[in-house]
């Protein structure tokens, strides 16, 4: 492996804007998904584990090849290896992206391929979105699933349950696009699936700082329970709500990272419910936006498990994921 060339920084450029893109649109959210572009026939540049895109330049990519060699100070996505079986097994493949785009997220704990309308279907190349079969992140369990999937459909989008999507094909802008159209598929489909549309007027979003002036009552008492909380989101979004008395399971990856495997009604580690809204806590109001971000999400799907009766994620897969969150991915933030 080499330093960064000319042509390796243009590269760079193309994959860091495509990323930049994604988090504008709200298909990615802070430092999940990943993103890569084919620099050889048996190599590629991919965005690094636990950057934010925001700050990133194309020095922080990492080249890789197929052997799952690479070089540099900073660690290529966990995900390497779903991108070199794809970039193995579709050579002209040139552009690969990893999203955590909500409806498509939340649809994906249903398991049954997802109805699409006909030009995307064309535009995808499978009569239905398919849902690869749950596999722990950045695990050949999980790689070999999508790979099963693509040879299975030929779909060039294929959702991973429980986790995300995976989009690929030649150009950056086009999978862009696509990634969009099949977030606008999947929110009809959710909608039709459980009845549950966003309200109509704007839901109320607050955020406190532990040093901010004007504190409520209610954000006094959750820093004076949680010295290592530096910020507090809060919202009124009647979709939380739903849960508040029954409690929210954990059906996506991130969600059992972030927030643990379920949040009841007792005084939770970064979500707490109130009467009327529900808190997201963090370090600082970056970390509680993502927070909030994820367990939005997360709500979503449990809504398509209420309809289709799928599990939320197992004792032991989500205490992993959370320990490798707590104690590996989120070191690399510092």
């Amino acid at each position: 492996m080499t330093g960064n060339t000319g042509q390796d920084n243009k590269t760079g450029n193309v994959i860091i804007d495509t990323a930049r893109v994604l988090l504008r649109e709200g298909l990615v959210a802070r430092t999940w998904g990943n993103l890569s572009r084919r620099s050889g026939d048996d190599r590629y540049l991919i965005t690094p584990s636990g950057r934010d895109y925001e700050t990133m330049t194309p020095d922080d990519l990492v080249e890789v090849d197929f052997e799952g060699k690479w070089s540099g100070d900073l660690k290529p996505s966990g995900e390497r290896g779903l991108h070199t079986e794809i970039y193995r097994e579709l050579p002209q493949v040139q552009f690969i992206i990893h999203t955590h785009q909500p409806y498509a997220s939340a649809l994906s704990v249903g398991g049954a391929p997802v109805e699409i309308p006909a030009e995307l279907a064309e535009r995808i190349g499978s009569e239905t979105l398919p849902i690869a079969d749950y596999g722990l992140p950045s695990t050949g369990k999980l790689h070999k699933a999508v790979l099963a999937s693509l040879r299975e459909t030929g779909a060039r989008a294929i959702l991973m349950q429980g986790h995300g999507a995976v989009l690929f094909g030649q150009d950056a802008s086009e999978l862009v696009d696509l990634a969009k159209a099949v977030e606008a598929a999947c929110r009809t489909q959710f909608e039709q699936m459980t009845g549950w549309k966003a309200p109509d007027g704007a839901v109320r979003v607050r955020r406190f700082e532990r040093d901010g002036f004007g504190l409520l009552p209610q954000i006094i008492h959750i820093f004076m329970r949680r010295e290592d909380a530096g910020a507090v989101v809060a919202t009124d979004d009647p979709l939380f709500l739903k849960f508040r008395e029954s409690g929210l399971k954990a059906y996506l990856d991130d969600f059992s990272q972030l927030v643990g495997l379920k949040v009841g009604r007792t005084f939770g580690k970064t979500m707490i419910y109130g009467h009327k809204a529900t808190y997201f806590l963090g370090a600082d109001l970056d970390e509680a936006e993502a927070v909030a971000t994820v367990a939005r999400k997360n709500a979503l799907a449990a809504l398509v498990a209420q309809v289709t009766s799928a599990k939320p994620i197992n004792r032991l897969d989500g205490t992993i994921m959370r320990g490798v969150y707590k104690f590996k991915y989120s070191k690399l933030k510092d």
